[in-house]
Parts: C-alpha cells; structure tokens; sequence
C-alpha cells in the first residue's frame, strides 16, 4: 500500500491575513488535512521545507507577488500543485498554468475552497 495514502495530505498555506489564514486552516485541518502556516512568502522560502501535497499562496502578499513566489518555487524544483487565492477574477495565470494549478477568487465559499483543495490533492495522489 502506498505510505502517502496512510499519512494525512500535508498543505502548506502561505496567507498574511490571519483572519483568512484562521478559517482557511481551521477547515482543511477538520478535514484532515495537516497544515502548516506560513506568514509570508519569505518565510515560505527560507523555511527547512519538506514534501508539500499541496500548497495555497495568496496571489496579494504583502512581501512578494505570489506568481513571483510562484517562479521561484519552480526555479528550486517544487514540483507540489498550487492553489492560488486572490482578490483579481482576471488574474493573468503567467508561469503558472497547467492541470496541477487552481486559483479561486476571494472572497468563496469554504465549500469551492474544499472541493478545489479536493481535486488537487486527488490528482497528486493518483496512481497510474
């Protein structure tokens, strides 16, 4: 049996508004999902960072643009899928595009949240 299946999907959530930051973590951690909270995405960088499943970038850091954050995330060789979350419904997707990138528009619903979270994480864990 595959190990990542027995173990909860780990998702990093880099947020820098803690009230987002707050619910967005209380619902994926009640649906079992372990979170690890980062402030900033600076601090995302610099962190000793292990094998995410899944990782949730506010596109309106205050510290870097999250399609920057993004870039760099790739230059480094994470290859984990991305949901971004943002305020602008015409985002331009840039560099990140692709099956294993979501974005949703703020402010959704914790439900879109949970089902797109869902879909990234299935397609991660699928066995071909």
């Amino acid at each position: 049996m595959n190990s990542r299946l027995e173990t909860a999907p780990k998702v990093a959530l880099v947020e820098d508004e803690p009230s987002h930051a707050l619910l967005i973590r209380y619902n994926l951690e009640s649906r079992g999902k372990e979170v690890s909270l980062f402030e900033s995405g600076d601090q995302f960088l610099h962190a000793e960072l292990y094998p995410f499943d899944l990782i949730i970038i506010n596109v309106d850091l205050h510290d870097i643009d999250g399609l920057k954050l993004c870039e760099q995330l790739k230059k480094k060789g994470v290859t984990a899928p991305i949901l971004f979350a943002t305020t602008n419904p015409k985002i331009e997707e840039g560099c990140c595009q692709g099956p294993q990138v979501k974005y949703i528009i703020k402010p959704f619903s914790i439900k879109d949240l949970v089902h797109k979270v869902d879909q990234l994480l299935t397609k991660q864990f699928a066995v071909l």
